[in-house]
């Protein structure tokens, strides 16, 4: 594809907007380094710098010339592609236009100094050391909440940071949708007489460097080119893009119960795999990676259930898994297939099965959404956090370590990120839904390399290409010609696990 850019004024706009990205660029392989190799020692140092960096983005950003620009094509006759990368521009304006420079410098100090706070918080289970940390984040979050407005609910503002146009509404009236299904599903499995406590897979223990391997031959399967995708280890698996040529995932190892680390690693591949397969004329620009959370989650969860939880994928690997420990030896792909497909109630949100995940997300959102209302406080969150986990899943977290302080979100400030994995995974299921009608069932296509190419080019050729071009909303139109619902969703799971159970 040849460069989908023509009109002058955008031109202009991506030859000056190629600085502020370089600033972002270096901003997110600091806080790559962050959370990966860097000194706990070097935090302040890091966070100053991230600091003075943010504020530099955003004076770039306003300046009058620049901002003369964008307004200047807003009113030009301009392609798709163009009239995406003005929309995004002027998201981005407005919300370096709302936040105070000192606002944005706090902000960003405040929450890379929480980053360490978390993680030995969560090292030493104790949450004590993150509350103060959590205590300045919320209560930023809130102020953030008042700068950039909102019609109906502070909360509002904070979603829109990670899915364009999504309101606390929106998120209940899905949740609500799937609350009860969700529920009845799991009650009817918890009858069965299939049903277990404990999968003896769980207690099987793996060497590190064993497990990497299995990782790293999974990698080699599923993507051709070790020259553009690296794998490290961090406390909290996550992926970030850099740039063509630079996607970084990373994973981690427990030292047993191996389905989370691969599950992990399939995850994060989701979400580099798209962004590597972003259209790379749109390189440098600001539809130049993956559009929407939810879009993102979208490809991470369907490697990790469709995909990377199928017999067919399992059967693959079967020969690598089984030299983890001799003891695995004796377990058949049957076996397996049903230890990675499993249903019980966790404490852990990142190793929660396909039916009992969606009551994880709708825990924090609830807790969130109380948080930024003030109806609760952060020291309680303990105590909340083991309530709705009894209320919802029928068990309760034995540490801050497994409970409250699992996730990395909000040492990031990320607050109103949660929703997009529940409705992400929703989503997951209608792509998959519409590939199987153009390259036949994903069971069938999983026998070979092969296969997988055609499943990576049917995701690059409907919605990796186009980057951040298309809404949520508008790629989910473009590809099914229907709007999104989450009843495909509770259709998937009722047929697949009232046919394990």
């Amino acid at each position: 594809m040849s460069s989908p850019f023509a009109n002058n004024s955008i031109l202009e706009i991506i030859k000056r907007y190629r600085t502020i990205w370089s600033l972002y660029h270096l901003s997110a392989l600091a806080q790559w380094d962050m959370n990966t190799y860097m000194p706990e020692d070097g935090i302040n140092a890091r966070s100053e710098a991230l600091g003075k960096v943010a504020v530099l983005s955003q004076k770039l950003f306003l300046d009058n010339d620049f901002v003369s620009l964008i307004q200047k094509a807003e009113k030009e006759k301009l392609n798709d592609y163009e009239k995406a990368l003005i929309r995004l521009l002027k998201r981005d304006l407005r919300h370096y236009q709302k936040l105070p420079p000192e606002f944005i410098e706090e902000f960003t100090k405040v929450t890379n100094e929480a980053h360490m706070a978390w993680k030995n918080a969560k090292e030493k289970n104790k949450f004590s050391l993150f509350e103060p940390d959590l205590e300045k984040i919320v209560e930023l979050s809130r102020k953030k909440a008042e700068y950039l407005g909102y019609e109906k609910h502070p909360y509002d503002a904070l979603l829109d940071e990670y899915e364009e146009g999504l309101t606390t509404e929106d998120v209940q009236k899905y949740f609500d949708s799937i609350k009860k299904p969700i529920i009845s599903l799991l009650k009817y499995i918890k009858n069965s007489p299939k049903y277990k406590n404990r999968h003896p897979l769980e207690n099987e223990k793996y060497e590190t460097l064993k497990m990497e391997q299995l990782n790293k031959k999974f990698l080699e399967l599923v993507h051709n080119n070790s020259n553009n995708l690296r794998m490290d280890v961090a406390p909290h698996p996550f992926s970030t893009s850099l740039g063509i040529g630079d996607a970084r995932i990373t994973t981690r190892y427990e030292g047993k119960n191996f389905k989370q680390s691969y599950s992990s690693t399939i995850h994060e591949f989701g979400h580099a795999l798209y962004d590597l397969q972003c259209g790379k004329e749109l390189a440098y620009t600001p539809i130049g990676t993956g559009t929407s959370l939810v879009i993102q989650e979208s490809q991470s969860r369907l490697w990790e259930n469709m995909i990377g939880k199928s017999r067919e994928f399992i059967r693959m690997f079967y020969s690598d898994i089984t030299k983890l420990n001799a003891n695995i030896k004796k377990y058949s792909i049957d076996d397996i297939y049903e230890y990675m497909n499993s249903v019980k109630p966790s404490p852990i949100r990142t190793g929660a099965d396909e039916i009992t995940y969606h009551l994880h997300v709708l825990i924090r959102f609830e807790i969130e959404k109380g948080l930024i209302e003030g109806k609760i406080s952060v020291k309680d969150l303990p105590k909340i956090w083991a309530e709705k986990y009894e209320s919802y899943l029928g068990i309760k977290p034995k540490t801050d370590t497994e409970g409250v302080l699992q996730d990395i979100h909000w040492s990031q400030g990320n607050i109103g990120y949660f929703p997009t994995y529940s409705m992400g995974t929703s989503l997951s299921v209608i792509w998959k839904n519409e590939m199987e009608k153009d390259i036949g069932k994903i069971s069938g296509i999983l026998t070979s390399k092969e296969g997988i190419k055609k499943i990576e080019e049917w995701l690059r050729t409907n919605i990796h290409q186009y980057g951040s071009t298309y809404t949520f909303k508008e790629i989910v139109k473009r590809v099914t010609g229907k709007e999104f619902s989450p009843q495909p969703l509770l259709d998937y799971l009722k047929e697949k696990y009232k046919g394990i159970y």
